[in-house]
């Protein structure tokens, strides 16, 4: 028993001291006691190979710590878990990593000459070959014939003398059996005789008769619709085949194109130079540039109350809106935007005539002020900002006029600068380049409005008014009487206010007006009112509203007459009756 105690305290004693025998630079001698000797005995225990532990370096005892270690350049990760990063050649080079190799550059489409000296490379022109087309598509032109009734190559046409004692037109002589134009100086060296082109009437399709007849128009002007990026190569190049002067052209974005006003002299007529354009490959549509006027009626000389608010319920109206946020291009004169009614309405102005100063007149003046008056009278939608696009002048007692090549740019510049409505107090015939950017530009989301015309209760329909797209408008007075002068037909959507209303004059005046060009006004005013509820609202959204809520008048030839009815802001808005 005496040695089992003594063995047991000594392994106790034993643990501690392998402990510190670890941590010690050198071995301990540990001495048991014996049992034979009654003494002690000593024991060597046996030597253990020591490493530095995680975390440190060296050689042991020595180990010092490595700290947070970190993947070296070049590589990813966290350590020790090091990968080598994928390295790719640089902007401008080619190949693999580190074998780059420097990319050669060239001069891009359209230049010549060695990267970075590039030069302009001039551009190639079909017409300049003999072909038709873009370059570098260009293709041979089909085989084109004189008309009958007249000889040469085209397109120098001359006509063809029918008899010996026929004869020829003013500055051209009889050759054999064509006329030439007389040409002066030495005939060495000299250009041939040009011959005359000119077509009969017989020989004028009825198609393209058709865009002259009963449409007032410009004598000697013709606009072309041309592809955009060509529009400068094709306008010389109808120069010069045509005779004519062509305008610099005018990018009409809505009509995806440009367009080109040529002008020409002499005894042609629009006709026969339509008939030949009609089939040049590089002219996508033709037609004469039409008058347009804007429609005023008269006013009768009396001091006539401001009836239209209370006709429209404008005051229940401007409860639930004042037009605020919402942009009305007014497409007509001039506007004075100093008239105080008229002070802040102005966002924007554009003259589409250019042709010299832009002064004040009446007509665009009192539109402006039926929409957006807001001192002494109460415009239809006060708060609406005006876009003033001058496309009509006047010329004193005379109506302000204007032309379809003035009318596309200013409804284009009114497009692209944010209007939502265009009120068109204008009138005139059918015209397919105005219609086909009417329809466009719907499509796009602007709401036309225009007057109906004062031509009397028999005249035919006038447009841009009697295009589908667009909300025709007539005129009523103070009784809800039709205007006598007014159009009917049915291509009428609605009547609004539009005798002896007064309105802004020049100078900070006023004065009384009638016509549908005030009505329209007033429908504009209120299209812009819905606009500011519903700016998604649509032209036949519009046409909707404005027919369901209008006020059924008692004529039993209504529908022609006043179109749904007269309008009615409040119910429109939807406020009760």
């Amino acid at each position: 028993m005496r040695f089992l105690s003594l063995l047991l305290a000594g392994l106790i004693m034993a643990a501690p001291a392998a402990d510190a025998a670890k941590r010690a630079p050198s071995q301990k001698v540990l001495r048991l006691p014996s049992a034979e000797s009654g003494g002690q005995r000593t024991v060597n225990p046996p030597s253990i190979p020591r490493v530095c532990p995680k975390g440190t370096k060296g050689v042991w005892p020595n180990c010092v710590g490595t700290g947070s270690r970190k993947c070296p350049v070049n590589t990813t990760g966290k350590w020790p878990n090091c990968k080598s990063i994928v390295r790719h050649c640089p902007e401008g080079t080619t190949g693999k990593w580190p074998n780059c190799k420097r990319i050669a550059r060239y001069c891009p489409d359209g230049t010549t000459g060695k990267w970075p000296n590039c030069k302009v490379k001039p551009v190639a022109s079909c017409v300049e070959k003999g072909l038709t087309g873009s370059w570098p598509n260009c293709r041979k032109p089909e085989r084109r014939n004189c008309p009958d009734g007249t000889t040469g190559a085209w397109p120098n046409c001359s006509a063809i003398a029918k008899d010996d004692d026929a004869t020829c037109p003013s500055g051209h002589v009889r050759k054999g059996k064509r006329c030439v134009a007389v040409t002066t100086g030495g005939s060495s060296g000299g250009a041939p005789p040009r011959a005359v082109t000119t077509q009969k009437p017989d020989d004028i399709s009825p198609a393209i008769a058709a865009l002259t007849t009963d449409r007032p128009h410009r004598p000697k002007e013709i606009l072309v619709l041309v592809a955009a990026d060509r529009a400068s190569e094709i306008a010389a190049r109808l120069a010069r085949q045509y005779d004519v002067s062509a305008d610099p052209r005018v990018l009409v974005p809505l009509l995806d194109g440009a367009i080109v006003r040529l002008r020409f002299t002499g005894n042609r007529s629009v006709e026969s130079l339509l008939e030949a354009l009609s089939t040049d490959p590089d002219v996508q549509d033709a037609q004469p540039n039409y008058d347009y006027r804007a429609g005023k009626g008269e006013a009768l000389p009396q001091d006539a109350p401001q009836y239209s608010g209370a006709k429209l319920r404008l005051d229940e109206a401007h409860r639930l809106a004042r037009g605020n946020g919402v942009m009305i291009a007014v497409i007509d004169t001039a506007i004075d935007a100093a008239h105080p009614e008229l002070a802040g309405a102005i966002a924007g102005i554009f003259d589409a005539v250019g042709e010299g100063p832009a002064p004040a007149e009446p007509h665009g003046t009192e539109i402006a002020g039926i929409l957006v008056a807001h001192s002494a009278l109460k415009g239809v939608a006060p708060e609406a900002k005006l876009l003033s696009v001058r496309a009509f002048r006047g010329s004193g007692a005379d109506p302000a006029l204007s032309s379809t090549f003035q009318l596309l740019k200013g409804i284009d510049w009114a497009f692209s600068s944010g209007a939502k409505v265009m009120n068109m107090s204008f009138t005139g015939p059918m015209d397919p380049l105005l219609a086909r950017i009417v329809k466009q530009a719907a499509g796009k989301g602007v709401i036309f409005i225009a007057a109906a015309g004062n031509n009397g209760p028999k005249a035919a329909p006038v447009y841009p008014a009697a295009y589908p797209e667009v909300i025709a408008v007539t005129a009523t007075d103070e009784k809800d009487r039709l205007y006598g002068k007014a159009n009917r037909g049915d291509y009428i959507c609605i009547a609004a206010p539009g005798v002896d209303i007064i309105a802004p004059a020049l100078k900070g005046g006023y004065d009384l007006s009638s016509g549908t060009s005030m009505a329209a006004a007033h429908v504009s005013g209120v299209v812009a009112l819905l606009l500011e509820r519903d700016g998604k609202l649509d032209w036949s959204g519009a046409r909707e509203i404005l027919s369901s809520s209008a006020r059924k008048p008692d004529a039993s030839n209504a529908a022609e007459a006043f179109g749904a009815g007269i309008l009615d802001a409040a119910s429109a808005l939807g406020a009760e009756r």
